[in-house]
C-alpha cells in the first residue's frame, strides 16, 4: 500500500474537534519541574547490587540492581545566540537543594516488559553493555509534598575522548501523590550519568498535568543561589516545542511496521528556563520563562495510532527519529543534532474543559547519534516530556539534549537572547 493509500485509510490527526489555539492553552496547563540530581555521597555505602530483601548476599543468583539515593537541586540552562558568539551557546547554573530523588534499579533483559511494582527476570548489572532496567519505589520529595513513580530506563556505555562512561535514560509514570501533588498525574524523564560510587548525576523532568493550578505561578521565582558545577563535562540544552501556527499540518510518513504508523511533525523549539522552588510555606511552586526560537526539528514518531488509549498499567509504546536544526544570531544553520527516542511510553490525556478531545500524555529517551557544524561528531543523550492533542494535532513539548561536552566550547554567556 502507498502512503498516500494508507494515509486515506486512517484518521485525519489535523482536523479540529477544538480549535487549533484552544487545545494549545490547555496542553500548556502542565507544571513542569526541571531539577539537577546529584547522588547523595552519605548513601554511596548503601547502593547495593544486590537486592536488600533476599538472602542471596554475594548476588551469586544475579538480581543486581543500583539503589539510587540523589539530592535534587535547582537548575537553569538558557540557550541563546548573539552578535558576538558564533553558533549558540547555553548558560548552565545548578543551584541549591529544593528535594530528593530514589529509586531502586533492577537490571533485567532486553525484552524486559512494563510491570509496574514487580521485580523483573534477574540480569546482572554490566557496565559495558547497554541494559534495560526498572525502577521501583521511585519517589520524588519535596519536605510533605511528595510523587510517587514506577518506570524504565537503559545504560549507555559511552566512550568520550578515550575516558569510558556510563550514560542512563530514564522515563517514568507517576503512580502516586501527596501533599500538592495529590491526586496529579504526569510523566518524568531522567539523563545523565552512572557515577563510579553508583549514584545518578544529571537532569530530571517531571511533567505534571495541572488544569486546575496550585503548582503553576506566574509570579516570577526568586534567582536560584549558584553552587560548584557537579558535572563540567556534560552541557543541556532545555526546550520547548510547539508548533509555529495552525497552518503547519503533521503527515503520514512511509509505515514502519505491522500495525504501526508514521507521523511526521515538524515543530519550533524555543528556548526555555523552568523555573522551581520549594522555598516558603505554599510548597513547590514552578514557573516558566520561554524565550526565542533558538532550532527547527522535525520528529518521525512510530506508535500504534489505532491501538487503546495507554493506561497506568500498560502505556502505548514509541519511538522517533529527530533532527534538531540550530540557528545563530543571523538565523543561519550553526549545527545539526540527530537522535530519537528508543524507549518511549503513552497514555491516554482527558481535558475537562474540552471531553471531546483526544490527548496523549507521552515521554521517552534515546541516545545522540550524531551532529553537523557546531555538533559535529555530538554524543549523548536526549529526553522528551510531553503532551499532544490529536484532531487537530497539537504539540506542548519539553525536550533536554545531554551532550558530552568535556571541551566546554557550548558554555558561555551570550549578550542577548
Amino acid at each position: 500500500m502507498s502512503v498516500a493509500a494508507q494515509a486515506s485509510a486512517l484518521p485525519d490527526v489535523n482536523a479540529e474537534t477544538y480549535p487549533f489555539e484552544m487545545v494549545q492553552y490547555l496542553l500548556d496547563q502542565t507544571a513542569n519541574i526541571c531539577l539537577y540530581s546529584i547522588p547523595d555521597k552519605s548513601y554511596k555505602d548503601r547502593a547495593t547490587l544486590t537486592p536488600r530483601d533476599t538472602n542471596d548476599f554475594f548476588g551469586i543468583n544475579g538480581g543486581y540492581g543500583i539503589d539510587l539515593e540523589s539530592r535534587l537541586h535547582r537548575f537553569d540552562s538558557v540557550t541563546g545566540s548573539s552578535a558576538a558568539c558564533p553558533g549558540v551557546v547555553v548558560e548552565q547554573v545548578v543551584g541549591e537543594e529544593a528535594g530528593r530523588f530514589h529509586a531502586r534499579c533492577m537490571f533485567g533483559p532486553d525484552d524486559l516488559p512494563w510491570a509496574p511494582g514487580k521485580y523483573p527476570p534477574p540480569s546482572i548489572h554490566d557496565p559495558w553493555r547497554s541494559q534495560r532496567f526498572t525502577m521501583l519505589d521511585g519517589s520524588l520529595s519535596f519536605g510533605e509534598h511528595n510523587v510517587l513513580f514506577y518506570g524504565v530506563g537503559r545504560t549507555f556505555p559511552m566512550t568520550i575522548q578515550g575516558k569510558p562512561l556510563l550514560f542512563v535514560g530514564g522515563v517514568g509514570n507517576l503512580t502516586d501523590g501527596f501533599g500538592k501533588f495529590r491526586g496529579r498525574q504526569g510523566s518524568l524523564v531522567m539523563t545523565g550519568q552512572i557515577t563510579p560510587e553508583l549514584g545518578f548525576c544529571g537532569n530530571i523532568t517531571c511533567r505534571i498535568v495541572d488544569s486546575l493550578g496550585g503548582l503553576r505561578t506566574d509570579r516570577e521565582i526568586y534567582p536560584l543561589t549558584a553552587i560548584q558545577d557537579p558535572d563540567r563535562d556534560s552541557t543541556f540544552i532545555v526546550m520547548r516545542g510547539e508548533k509555529k501556527n495552525r497552518s503547519v499540518k503533521t503527515t503520514y510518513g512511509p509505515p514502519p511496521g505491522a500495525d504501526l504508523v508514521s507521523l511526521v511533525t515538524p515543530s519550533q523549539m524555543r528556548s526555555a528556563q523552568y523555573d522551581f522552588t520549594n522555598h516558603g510555606g505554599a510548597g513547590p511552586a514552578a514557573g516558566a520563562r520561554i524565550g526565542p526560537v533558538i532550532a527547527d526539528m522535525e520528529a518521525d514518531v512510530h506508535f500504534n495510532l489505532m491501538a487503546p488509549p495507554g493506561t497506568a498499567e500498560k502505556p502505548v509504546p514509541f519511538t522517533t527519529a529527530e533532527v534538531y536544526r540550530f540557528r545563530d544570531h543571523d538565523g543561519r544553520v550553526a549545527g545539526t543534532i540527530l537522535g530519537g527516542v528508543v524507549e518511549g511510553i503513552s497514555f491516554d490525556l482527558k481535558f475537562p474543559a474540552a471531553p471531546r478531545q483526544p490527548g496523549v500524555r507521552f515521554a521517552g529517551f534515546g541516545p545522540i547519534t550524531g551532529g553537523t557544524g557546531q555538533f559535529e561528531g555530538a554524543q549523548g543523550m536526549l529526553t522528551v516530556n510531553s503532551v499532544i492533542g490529536i484532531a487537530p494535532h497539537v504539540l506542548s513539548l519539553v525536550h533536554v539534549l545531554h551532550l558530552a561536552d568535556p571541551k566546554r566550547t557550548m558554555r558561555g554567556r551570550y549578550c542577548d537572547v
